[in-house]
């Protein structure tokens, strides 16, 4: 015991023994005798996560410990913790709290009781950790001490000199734990002037009320351990490690006392423990364990609700070259005695597990079975290595908290394997998205060139279904900043909505390392950046960016799901004004009169990107590779060639069969540019022009194409316009 505490109970005792000239006597009998009771708690407030194993330094929820929260649930039989609320069994990791209650106790003027815990669980503190925040720890872990969770000690405001002596208790903090040899010590000794502190009128703490109960003490716990979280006295024979001193009357005499220990010196008993009376005879069964081979190997009777002793089951032993039998229980056994139970050792077949070999004298590796001793000789040859493959088994919790994958390799011949880590696969994923809100709205994932750097190649994988599943590989990249900037525009406005899944893959000595994936749209994008308080311009153009992708998923027949989560005052910026169009559409002579080359029709491709489509015809006899097809706009020439782009032409019809016909697709245009003219035009092989130039801007075919008849495709040309409106705007102010 505490030393304060050792001598406040040493003065109650004398006067008891002393002055009455009496021996510690018991009064117990039926209903009133007392009983020393545990009640579970958590570190956590009602409805919070109550088996959490930690909390951050802002958390505040200490003070809502112990008798502040609902009751766990305590299984003697199992010795388990549960949370009814949830469901959850609180295993290793889990924090929780003990208060010791002494029930069937009218009045209390000192108290001790000594309870041993099991070894798997260490007391718990609140405090500093080694980063300095305040957190919830073992006790060993915790420096600078939160003020009334200190490491061993009870918390302050659920001990009983704390509940009933707040005013004038001058005894201190006399719980405490004594680590080292698995004892928690719930002390009480009234030092406040009066006989004893009344306990038949309801006393609440925290969420629980008590009548006729004495709360002594609270402390926390951590379980480190698997197994049975269990609890008994201190000694079950030893009168000082459980007994309370109690008057009868405010202000009785000295005889009035009584005096309640857990066994009296004649053996007899008067004090439960958590209901239960060692010292009365109880129900007695009996637990036996079998071999396979029919023999008991021990059998043994347990008093109801004891710990029972399981015995090792036999070693593993050799049956072949390839095989050995291990054994095990034919069932759980269960730890506590609840009933008669046998239980039976059952053999199984297992592959001998092989250690790694030790080299021999003679050159041979010798191997032994790790289970069950038996050996093997191997001559030494050379391994006939596989290829590495990546176990995808990178971890990656945050920048500074991941850890990197490995790749394992297989011996074509014996079958050993080797494994080794990949320096990078931890942080092997996309650390920036951003969206380009260009022609097309383009998704950019970006990668740390930092990061990129641990690898051979890198490249980024784009999953995305748009109505069934298909994977782009984006290998090409911008350096921006520190980052690699990969493009993907395959995003049609109707599809916003929809997540893709961004998955880099990094290649090491040939060795293909997928990363970890992340999930993103152009919606959330957008909403993101509306979110950021941005300027008029920029606000304006992320809405009519919204309603572009609205007005094609309703040309296209689907749920309109863009707009649901704008305010009204965002969605009063979008304006349904008709765009006033711009028409160019003309030809312009070749200098030379030499057309070989002939424009026909031109449209635009509006389901994703807006892309300019030319029908151009060329001659049967004229080789397509060398004819460069050329697209100005404000005075950039992109060049599209057929040998090196042929994803950009299509074969179509023709009604003159001494030519050829194709679709030749234009990527380069803008937004902001639809209104802007595209002279085209083609050159041949010395680079002479061998066409007319046609001159032609986006506007001229949605004025030419947007009203006939179809008012869903009118909208959502319109809509394209307005968005390209607002592209225009933004560029040219991006601060307004």
């Amino acid at each position: 015991m505490k030393k304060s505490f050792s001598k406040t109970i040493a003065v109650l005792l004398a006067v008891l023994m002393v002055v009455c000239s009496l021996p510690m006597t018991v009064f117990a009998a039926g209903e009133s005798r007392s009983n020393v009771q545990l009640q579970f708690g958590t570190y956590f407030a009602s409805g919070a996560d109550t088996h959490q194993t930690y909390v951050d330094e802002n958390y505040s929820g200490f003070g809502d410990s112990g008798l502040n929260t609902a009751k766990l649930d305590y299984d003697k039989a199992t010795g388990t913790i549960t949370e009814a609320s949830s469901g959850h069994t609180y295993g290793v990791g889990d924090f929780f709290t003990v208060s010791v209650l002494l029930e069937n106790t009218s009045s209390l003027a000192a108290s001790q009781v000594g309870i041993k815990y099991s070894d798997n669980i260490v007391p718990a503190a609140v405090g500093e950790n080694q980063d300095g925040l305040t957190a919830l720890l073992p006790a060993t872990e915790v420096t600078s001490p939160t003020d009334g969770f200190a490491p061993n000690e009870a918390i302050t405001d659920q001990s009983g000199n704390a509940i009933y002596n707040t005013a004038s208790s001058t005894v201190g903090e006399i719980s405490y734990i004594d680590a080292d040899k698995n004892t928690m010590w719930a002390n009480f000794a009234v030092q406040d002037g009066t006989d004893a502190v009344n306990l038949t009128a309801p006393k609440t703490v925290g969420v629980n009320t008590f009548t006729k109960t004495a709360v002594l003490a609270t402390f926390g716990f951590k379980i480190v351990g698997e197994g049975a979280v269990t609890f008994s006295l201190a000694d079950s024979k030893d009168v000082d490690s459980a007994y309370y001193v109690e008057t009868i009357a405010n202000g009785g005499k000295v005889e009035e006392y009584k005096t309640y220990t857990q066994t009296n010196y004649d053996g007899s008993t008067a004090l439960d423990f958590m209901n239960n009376n060692e010292n009365i005879e109880s129900t007695k069964y009996t637990v036996k364990f079998v071999g396979a081979d029919g023999t008991v190997i021990s059998e043994a009777q347990y008093t109801e609700g004891a710990t029972v002793t399981v015995p090792d089951l036999p070693k593993a032993e050799k049956i072949s070259d390839t095989q050995h039998n291990t054994y095990a229980w034919d069932k759980e056994p269960v730890l506590t005695a609840t009933a008669d139970a046998t239980y039976t050792a059952v053999a199984t077949a297992e592959e001998h597990k092989w250690n790694a070999g030790e080299k021999q004298d003679d050159g041979s590796t010798l191997y032994t079975c790790t289970v069950c001793g038996a050996t093997k000789s191997e001559t030494a040859h050379v391994h006939s290595w596989g290829e590495w493959t990546y176990n995808n088994d990178a971890v990656y919790v945050s920048s500074k908290n991941y850890k990197d994958g490995t790749a394992t390799r297989r011996c074509d011949t014996c079958g050993e394997t080797e494994t080794k880590t990949i320096e990078g696969t931890g942080l092997l994923r996309v650390n920036t998205v951003s969206v380009e809100l260009a022609a097309a709205v383009v998704l950019r994932p970006g990668f740390a060139e930092s990061r990129a750097a641990k690898f051979d190649e890198t490249y980024c994988v784009i999953d995305y279904a748009k109505g069934k599943e298909q994977h782009y590989t984006l290998k090409d990249y911008k350096a921006v900043g520190t980052n690699r900037s990969y493009s993907f525009d395959e995003i049609a406005p109707k599809y916003f909505d929809e997540e893709v899944t961004i998955t880099m893959y990094g290649v090491k000595d040939g060795i293909v390392c997928k990363g970890h994936s992340l999930n993103y749209s152009i919606k959330k994008y957008l909403y993101n950046q509306l979110k950021k308080n941005p300027s008029a311009n920029m606000k304006k153009l992320l809405i009519e960016t919204l309603y572009y992708g609205d007005a094609d998923q309703t040309y296209n027949h689907m749920p309109n799901t863009l707009l649901s989560d704008l305010t009204e005052e965002q969605k009063a910026i979008h304006t349904l004004d008709v765009p006033t169009y711009t028409k160019i559409t003309h030809k312009i002579d070749n200098p030379t009169g030499n057309d070989i080359a002939d424009w026909k029709t031109v449209s635009l491709e509006l389901s994703g990107a807006v892309y300019v489509k030319y029908k151009v015809e060329v001659p049967k006899t004229a080789n397509l590779d060398d004819i460069d097809f050329h697209f100005v706009i404000d005075g950039v020439d992109t060049v599209v060639n057929h040998k090196a782009d042929p994803d950009l032409f299509e074969l179509t019809s023709t009604k003159n069969t001494a030519n050829n016909a194709y679709f030749v697709t234009y990527k380069g245009m803008a937004s902001h540019q639809y209104s802007v003219p595209i002279n085209a035009y083609a050159t041949g092989a010395d680079g002479t022009q061998i066409s007319k130039t046609l001159v032609f801007n986006a506007e001229s075919y949605a004025l030419s194409n947007a009203y006939k008849g179809d008012h869903t495709l009118a909208l959502l040309v319109d809509q394209m316009l307005r968005y390209g409106r607002a592209n225009i705007a933004y560029r040219a102010n991006p601060n307004a």
